[in-house]
Order: structure tokens, then C-alpha cells, then sequence
């Protein structure tokens, strides 16, 4: 199943999990014996996206960014975790150079964050020079109204947790909607995904986000499942 397949036909609507290195993978979706430098090519058979958090930076260097490239065709899409407001972007941009034509997104999440955005505006300048970008606020902030104007001017989209209401999209380039709780029926997965689909349009991406010590494979497996079975009309807005 290629990207251009996800989405009833809209190939900017991606499903991924936080992470591919969950311990509890290796015994309820890794084959036995499957080497971890393998999990990410396993992984990518199966799904199209995959976020990369933030910590992982921290003990990848070049190669291991060309292997992550060479594991994965070229319709995968890596989301790209920075948690760090003091990253050097010149840097970061080098390393990830392989992923250059596989990066869908930017999800800056920094641990701290005044709430007029100040301190993330140069990371959102840096960013975005590489691809579309969100936003994770620190659990808690409540963003001043120069805050929330900064990020409708340089068009970010406010993320959705799913597990609180429905969603109030915002225009943006990217979407995210995310959830750590991933027991739901089909029906209620079905409806997620309605409302994933129903912010974009042609140009804009939409990532629903399963994270979590170990994301549910299954409801990766039936969100991808819906996306694919709604028809055309139901993703537009």
C-alpha cells in the first residue's frame, strides 16, 4: 500500500506511532529473534509514517539516519520530534539531509515555553525551512493572545488531543491529533479519523499520532484500515 492509498484517496493523511523501539513490540508484533536494526524496516511494511521523538537524537549520528532511509521506500514518512529549544538547526538540517524527501513534519515539543512563544520563535523559523510544523505545548501553558496570534501568523495548526472533545482545527499546513489512549471500538476509531480528514485540503497533512510506552498496534492497524475505506467525498471539508 503506497501513501498516495491513505486517506480515501487523499495521500496527505498519515497514521504513525511515537517510536518504533517499544519493548512490548517484540512480543506482540516483532517476530521472534527479529534484530532491532531491523524493526524500523519491519515496521515501515506495514505502515507509512512513524514520529521519531525527541529523545532518539541524542544517540543517532549520519549513518544510522542512512539506514533509516535506506529501510524504508521512498513513500514513508518520518515526523520528526524536537524537544530541544537550543537545537542547532544548521546541524540538525545536516543530519537528517538523507530523510530530505521522506521528512512529512516538525512536531517542536519543547519542556518549557513562555506563553508568548518568544523563546520558540527561531525554531520555528528553522524549522520550517525544512517542512511543515506543529506545535505540543507544555502541559498547562496558557498562551497570551500575542502567543496565539504568533502561531496564526506563521500558520500553525493547533494540535487535537483526541481524548479531550472534538477537535477546533486551525488553518496550518500540518495537523496532528494524538492520543495515548487507544481503546476505542471501530465506530469510535471511524469517527477520529472523520475528523482527522476533515481539516485538509490538497496541500495540507494531517498526522493522527499514537504514542505511549507501547502504541496500540491493532488501532494503528484499523485507523490505516478506515482512512482507506472512506470514500473520496467524506475527507473534504
Amino acid at each position: 500500500m503506497s501513501a498516495e492509498q491513505v486517506g480515501g484517496g487523499d495521500g496527505n493523511f498519515f497514521v504513525a506511532a511515537r517510536g518504533w523501539r517499544h519493548p512490548a513490540w517484540v512480543e506482540n508484533f516483532y517476530p521472534e529473534g527479529l534484530p532491532a536494526d531491523w524493526q524500523l524496516s519491519y515496521y515501515s511494511n506495514e505502515f507509512r509514517a512513524v514520529v521519531v521523538p525527541a529523545d532518539e537524537w541524542a544517540s543517532v549520528d549520519a549513518l544510522d539516519i542512512v539506514r533509516w532511509q535506506e529501510d524504508t521506500d521512498e513513500a514513508f514518512r518520518f515526523f520528526l520530534e524536537v524537544a530541544d529549544l537550543r537545537t542547532g538547526w544548521a546541524d540538525f538540517k545536516a543530519l537528517v539531509a538523507p530523510l530530505a524527501e521522506q521528512i512529512g513534519g516538525i512536531l517542536l515539543r519543547p519542556a518549557h515555553c513562555d506563553t508568548d512563544l518568544t523563546q520558540l520563535e527561531l525554531s520555528l523559523q528553522r524549522a520550517r525551512q525544512l517542512a511543515p510544523v506543529t506545535v505540543i505545548l507544555p502541559s498547562g501553558l496558557v498562551l497570551s493572545d500575542t502567543g496565539r496570534q504568533r502561531l496564526l501568523d506563521d500558520g500553525i495548526a493547533s494540535p487535537w488531543n483526541i481524548d479531550q472533545g472534538a477537535p477546533c482545527w486551525t488553518p496550518g499546513t500540518l495537523a496532528l491529533a494524538c492520543t495515548d489512549a487507544t481503546v476505542r471500538t471501530p465506530r469510535q476509531w471511524r469517527k477520529v479519523v472523520e475528523n482527522c480528514l476533515s481539516f485538509g485540503v490538497d496541500s495540507d497533512t494531517v498526522l493522527l499520532m499514537l504514542e505511549g510506552e507501547a502504541p496500540d498496534i491493532e488501532a494503528l492497524r484499523v485507523t490505516m484500515m478506515i482512512a482507506d475505506m472512506l470514500p473520496a467525498t467524506e475527507t473534504l471539508r
